[in-house]
């Protein structure tokens, strides 16, 4: 399948995460019901806590005729998953089907849940009764579900009709953030607004319905996990914003980062030579695959361009260690954990390497493993 078809199909159709909120109140919440179509006894359940991705739970909850019933004491908000057990006996473990549903738990709330696994039915008085009464909610999920099994019904070298399925899941995603966004900004202070709002996926549109809500939905139970929506939508805008800079002949955006001896370099301080920006990371396989290649041209021009390896995602113990075992012997900077340099670059994918000229404009920006980046050298060296 074309990478550009596929990029398309995977951020329509992307699941989002099952996810319980459990915030302090004094409140317990609780979850159970019937769920058909689970080959196994029981479920594994676990939590998370949001803010660090800490385990908070983990245990398994038998089901007896296909009944479960999980009770939550007050506590943190919580990221849930929850997935079948292998039945007892059975020699290989069924495949277990995902929940396909962001799941919001709120203290002292008791969620019943019915139907399949793969298509559950969600009730409870304190949220799920007012989605249920939203009946463009429920038109809006046998529209996506029907464009799925449209999916599976096309060929993977069907170009064409892979591109108008991707053309069709835009849309519909269109459609269902224009009806939440809706529907957020004419129920400001119901709770399932708020729910509604964490499903939009335009990240403006998304920005723009969770300002629309309420101070009691904003400050409330669910305060912590549309806190998180909102700054993760801010900060996609922001990228998006920056994206549109990185084009050739646009100045390069300017970088603070530490070196080897911790020294603070700028990408100023490399002004007046070539520069090749490699944004990389040990965790990464094509970074480290690339490596050979890097070491190759960096040996055949570093006397006209300066080479600067930001590392990203690892710890500095592995940074430091990597350079050492791979013998990178360009300059490396220690990026790890930090957002606002891989911001400032648009960094979607590693590597990621950008090309500055000596007057710090972008020349060109190669994102993977790619040839082009060293015929562009072999030309202008």
């Amino acid at each position: 399948m074309d990478m550009k078809i596929f990029s398309r199909l995977a951020m329509a159709a992307g699941m989002t995460i099952a996810v319980m909120a459990v915030n302090g109140c004094g409140s317990n919440g609780r979850f159970g019901g019937t769920l058909t179509g689970i080959e196994s006894d029981s479920l594994m359940v676990m939590a998370y806590h949001v803010n660090d991705r800490t385990p908070a739970y983990e245990d398994t909850v038998a089901l007896e005729n296909d009944r479960f019933s999980i009770t939550f004491k007050d506590t943190s908000l919580l990221i849930m998953s929850i997935a079948p057990m292998p039945k007892t006996g059975a020699a290989t473990v069924q495949p277990a089907p995902v929940l396909n549903e962001l799941l919001v738990l709120l203290p002292g709330d008791n969620i019943k849940v019915s139907g399949s696994i793969d298509k559950p039915v969600f009730r409870s008085p304190m949220l799920y009764d007012d989605i249920a009464a939203f009946a463009e909610h429920g038109e809006i999920l046998k529209m996506m579900e029907a464009l799925n099994e449209k999916a599976k019904t096309i060929e993977q070298n069907d170009t064409e009709s892979l591109e108008a399925l991707a053309d069709e899941f835009e849309a519909a995603i269109a459609y269902k953030d224009s009806v939440f966004a809706a529907y957020a900004a004419a129920n400001p202070d119901k709770l399932s607004s708020g729910y509604l709002v964490l499903h939009i996926n335009d990240e403006q549109i998304g920005l723009d319905a969770h300002n629309a809500l309420g101070e009691k939905v904003r400050n409330g139970v669910m305060k912590e996990i549309l806190d998180r929506n909102a700054e993760n939508n801010e900060r996609q805008i922001r990228i998006k914003e920056n994206e549109a800079k990185m084009q050739p002949g646009m100045p390069a955006p300017e970088f603070s980062l530490k070196d080897l001896e911790g020294e603070t370099r700028t990408l100023a301080s490399f002004r007046g030579k070539y520069v090749l920006l490699d944004f990389w990371g040990k965790w990464c396989y094509w970074c480290m695959k690339g490596m050979p290649d890097m070491k190759e041209y960096y040996a055949k021009y570093h006397r006209k361009i300066e080479f600067v390896g930001i590392n990203c995602r690892d710890s500095e113990e592995t940074w430091r260690e990597t350079v050492e075992t791979e013998g990178l012997k360009w300059t490396n900077l220690f990026n790890g954990d930090g957002k606002d340099v891989v911001d400032s670059y648009a960094i979607k994918g590693y590597p990621t390497k950008v090309l500055i000229d000596p007057q710090g404009n972008i020349v060109e920006v190669f994102v993977g493993e790619s040839e082009e980046l060293y015929k562009k050298l072999d030309e202008l060296f």
